[in-house]
């Protein structure tokens, strides 16, 4: 994994394992250290996030997980790619060469929240009026040449 991504990775590492079992917790340390931090930075963090769950977007990881979940949909695809971030660059690695299949039996999904969150703490609004948009869509099919 390069530097690039070094923000992101270096940001989650702030997860409070201790609380295992209930995501806002875990992500709470992680929420309030970019709550602290300019636009520019929640917005790349975003944007990191983003382009790396972009990169799990592929018909033979979607493949795997059909094979764990026959019931698989784009929403539990995506909450296990998230899975996949919050357990670290070593793991997400794994998954991304198709040599951890356990991430298909798990989800994350809070961490999809956690940029517009984090902003809306930051300036004591509303999530809703969060308006950035990563470059790249994290959703389910997006990678148009992942698909292929």
């Amino acid at each position: 994994m390069n530097g690039r991504y070094d923000f992101f990775w270096n940001t989650m590492e702030l997860c409070n394992w201790d609380k295992a079992g209930n995501d806002d917790k875990v992500l709470k340390p992680v929420l309030q250290y970019l709550s602290q931090q300019d636009d520019a930075a929640i917005f790349e963090f975003d944007d990191l996030m983003s382009e790396l769950l972009y990169g799990l977007d592929t018909k033979k990881l979607a493949g795997q997980c059909r094979k764990v979940d026959p019931k698989m949909c784009d929403d539990t695809f995506l909450y296990s790619r998230c899975a996949a971030l919050i357990n670290g660059p070593a793991y997400y690695e794994k998954v991304k060469q198709g040599k951890e299949k356990n991430v298909w039996t798990m989800e994350f999904e809070s961490l999809l929240y956690v940029p517009m969150r984090a902003w809306a703490l930051k300036h004591h609004g509303a999530v809703d009026d969060y308006d950035h948009v990563p470059p790249l869509s994290c959703e389910t099919g997006s990678n148009r040449d992942g698909w292929k």
